[in-house]
């Protein structure tokens, strides 16, 4: 599984050239690529505002949570605000419910609803590299998602204690860097800060 990593504002990952793992803010940076699906962790405008551009640019399809296709018109619940923008128009092509399998050739997505960032915001986990793709959900060293742009910090809480049944190997995170040093451990860590919070 050959994963490329792109980074503006937000990190999206690009895995064998086919499937985008959020979209960032500038479709530039995807030039030469095509992949086939965009998968959203979240709503959030510096993960989703490049999706609409990519997508006419490569044919992809989107996929999102269905409760945060809800929100993607919405400047608030999307924090296009805080960028000064409105929020992109976005319809998506395929909607999530957590708990489905993804395959595609030479490697599998699992989709856990991680609710507690945003409402519909999922993790996505490939069994055989053991990666996980933590949206903004858990970050390294023990970070954990924002939870005052319409979350919930005890459902994050709920949601992290879920990813620790995981066995990771290396996190991919929505923002910072890349981690393979005792994931399971760093995300103890976001547990443990999570209910201190709840």
């Amino acid at each position: 599984m050959q994963i490329h990593r792109f980074s503006q504002y937000a990190n999206a990952y690009l895995i064998d050239g086919t499937v985008l793992i959020d979209a960032g803010i500038d479709p530039a940076v995807l030039k030469g690529h095509d992949p086939e699906l965009i998968i959203l962790t979240h709503c959030h405008f510096d993960h989703t505002f490049a999706a609409p551009a990519i997508a006419e640019m490569t044919g992809a399809k989107i996929a999102i949570h269905e409760v945060d296709a809800l929100l993607l018109g919405d400047d608030h619940a999307t924090a296009a605000v805080m960028f000064g923008e409105r929020a992109p128009k976005i319809t998506p092509d395929l909607l999530l419910r957590g708990g489905e399998t993804l395959e595609f050739d030479g490697f599998a997505l699992e989709v856990i609803h991680t609710p507690g960032h945003t409402r519909g915001g999922i993790c996505l986990y490939e069994p055989e590299t053991r990666s996980l793709f933590s949206g903004d959900t858990v970050f390294p060293d023990g970070g954990i998602g924002r939870y005052d742009l319409g979350g919930d910090i005890s459902a994050l809480a709920r949601s992290i204690e879920l990813l620790t049944s995981l066995d990771v190997a290396v996190m991919y995170p929505g923002h910072l860097e890349v981690t393979d040093a005792d994931v399971p451990a760093q995300i103890r860590l976001s547990l443990d800060r999570a209910r201190m919070l709840a």
